[in-house]
């Protein structure tokens, strides 16, 4: 089965040509972790049809997602990661992935990431790959006379999935705030189309700090509100993430 174009990749690549400048977050594929730190988030979505929620009728069931996302500073060059997800009695996937820097493009950051492991498809765990390219940058602003700095990324990547019989292209932006000690906004666009149909979402949220003493201020509680378009059904749901510096 081939694979269809990914019909948004022109609009969302306009993200890419506003990236500006400064360091980048703890979770964005353009960017690696430091030699002996690492990254952890840990998160649970649940969704319901907006046909049932607008009243116009009983919608569809749909399945809580849960996930985790692990990476660690292996040297400078080498980050190594995980990246568990599963929907409640439905697909799921399983993958151990490494990630390398490239040249970077003028202040832009770019890396390669390949992921190897196993999806889970009507009830069988088949191999799967994953190649992803990745641009980072940061930005400082100035808005209402308040100084503003917080970064933008842009992740491209190509899916072979259940052996290569299903093939995705994926491609996700993300902007966020840096207020330390504060709570942060963050927008996250995720986009998917391939040969088991397309999918886009909007997940608008807020990073909460979870307290000011050290081990605490290395943790922040995620709270999104998320809105998905697959398969020519609507969804709106509540999206609740733990991440963790360490």
């Amino acid at each position: 089965m081939q694979h269809r174009r990914l019909t948004c990749l022109t609009r969302l690549l306009i993200v890419l040509l506003a990236l500006t400048l400064g360091p980048g977050p703890a979770m964005a594929g353009a960017w690696m972790q430091q030699e002996g730190k690492g990254f952890a988030a840990t998160h649970i979505v649940y969704r319901k049809d907006l046909i049932a929620l607008q009243g116009l009728g009983t919608g569809r069931d749909l399945p809580v997602e849960l996930g985790y996302y692990g990476e660690y500073g292996l040297s400078s060059r080498w980050t190594l990661g995980v990246d568990l997800n599963g929907l409640r009695g439905g697909d799921a996937h399983a993958l151990l992935f490494l990630r390398s820097p490239l040249p970077q493009l003028g202040k832009t950051h770019v890396a390669a990431e390949l992921a190897l492991g196993t999806n889970q498809r009507e009830g069988r765990w088949l191999a799967m790959q994953r190649l992803t390219l990745s641009f980072g940058r940061g930005f400082q602003a100035e808005l209402a006379g308040r100084d503003l700095s917080g970064w933008m990324a842009l992740d491209l990547a190509h899916e072979w999935r259940s052996m290569g019989l299903e093939t995705t292209w994926k491609l996700d932006a993300t902007l966020g705030l840096n207020r330390p000690g504060q709570l942060a906004p963050l927008l996250q666009i995720e986009t998917s189309k391939g040969s088991a149909g397309s999918a886009t979402s909007i997940t608008p949220s807020l990073r909460i700090p979870l307290g000011p003493d050290k081990f605490s201020a290395s943790q922040e509680l995620l709270l999104g509100i998320e809105h998905k378009r697959a398969g020519g059904a609507r969804s709106l749901g509540v999206k609740l993430a733990l991440w963790h510096r360490f």
